[in-house]
């Protein structure tokens, strides 16, 4: 089995890795400028995700402060700013969507637990509120504006782990489908506190992030990182489609939807390696690796990724306005740029 976070959190010493964990990519500047549609977001480990063109240019990195040795599964909310959960450190950190910190335990769930991944959710009945998955066999909702703890869900703790190490919102708005790292996809019923039937129990390895497809021909399927490659569910959890990776080492783990709609990207936490693959025919538009080495890339979100929860970061907040406006007079035109390598201006 290769070497991913179920594993570290089965037995194998943090500190042996901690080591490796630390070798991100030399020379990124900090991030500054507002975030920029198909910005890819790399969660690196060290308290750091690198943030790149999708055509793998490194454009700049945040940092959380928190010395986290892995950062783990992110998303944005609908005002473009990002969140990053920190499995070593338990903590949820945002940054603004210009990239500045705004604080390293934005979400804190209970002490020494570890945290791995979130959903911001923007419609229906839960409507601004973040859920944290990964800390136990519980799901947290929180205050996405203010940080504050609502309520906690106990549920069924997945196979593997036994936590809800990856979470994702099923289109109805209330459905939590997640994993514990193993080979079932549990389902648990927001709305009324009560577990679901098990979504899921088709996939051959262990499944890790998952999204939830919210429209287009493959509306209400499920896209999932499955060790080997990645795989797409239907509605009823059957596996209709499985998606070869060239050079996957065995540990695609992380996983999102892309803005244009046709597109997801998944990353394999053995090499380091990122690929954009086309939903319909598995086609690999983009391949190319974050630089940082074997056991460190453990999360990937993309600047206006689709959402069945409504977040992705499409929307600027307030205060960035004026930089965008001050942004178009400089340089005459606006657009959505796929490249760059200068301050950028968000689509």
């Amino acid at each position: 089995m290769h070497i991913g976070l179920r594993t570290l959190f089965a037995g194998i010493a943090m500190g042996a890795l901690a080591s490796v964990a630390g070798a991100t990519q030399a020379n990124a500047a900090a991030c500054s400028s507002p975030y920029v549609k198909g910005d890819v977001f790399a969660s690196v480990g060290s308290s750091t995700v690198d943030v790149f063109t999708p055509t793998g240019s490194l454009l700049c990195s945040l940092n959380d402060g928190t010395g986290s040795t892995f950062t783990t599964g992110s998303g944005f909310d609908s005002a473009g700013n990002f969140y990053v959960t920190n499995f070593s450190t338990g903590t949820v950190s945002k940054f603004n969507n210009s990239g500045t910190l705004v604080s390293g335990s934005f979400f804190t769930p209970a002490p020494g637990a570890s945290v791995e991944s979130l959903v911001n959710v923007s419609v229906g009945p839960f409507a601004g509120s973040t859920f944290v998955g990964g800390a136990g066999a519980f799901i947290n909702q929180y205050d996405t504006s203010t940080g504050a703890l609502i309520q906690t869900f106990t549920v069924a703790g997945g196979n593997g782990t036994g936590r809800t190490d990856w979470i994702d919102m099923a289109l109805d708005g209330h459905t939590m489908l997640y994993d514990g790292e193993g080979s079932i996809i549990k389902s648990f019923d927001l709305s009324a506190n009560t577990q679901n039937a098990d979504f899921s129990t088709a996939p051959a390895f262990d499944v890790f992030a998952l999204r939830v497809i919210p429209d287009g021909a493959d509306k209400g399927d499920v896209l999932a990182a499955d060790s080997g490659h990645a795989i797409l569910l239907d509605a009823s959890g059957s596996i209709i489609k499985t998606y070869t990776l060239p050079g996957n080492g065995g540990g695609d783990f992380s996983l999102n939807l892309d803005p244009n709609g046709t597109d997801f990207w998944t990353g394999d936490d053995a090499t380091g390696t990122l690929w954009e693959v086309n939903i319909s025919t598995g086609a690999i538009d983009e391949q190319w690796t974050t630089g940082t080495g074997g056991n460190t890339l453990f999360g990937v979100s993309v600047f206006g990724e689709i959402t069945s929860s409504g977040g992705g970061g499409t929307i600027p907040e307030p205060s960035t306005w004026v930089m965008m406006l001050a942004g178009f007079a400089c340089l005459g035109y606006m657009g959505y740029r796929k490249s760059r390598t200068s301050a950028a201006i968000a689509a």
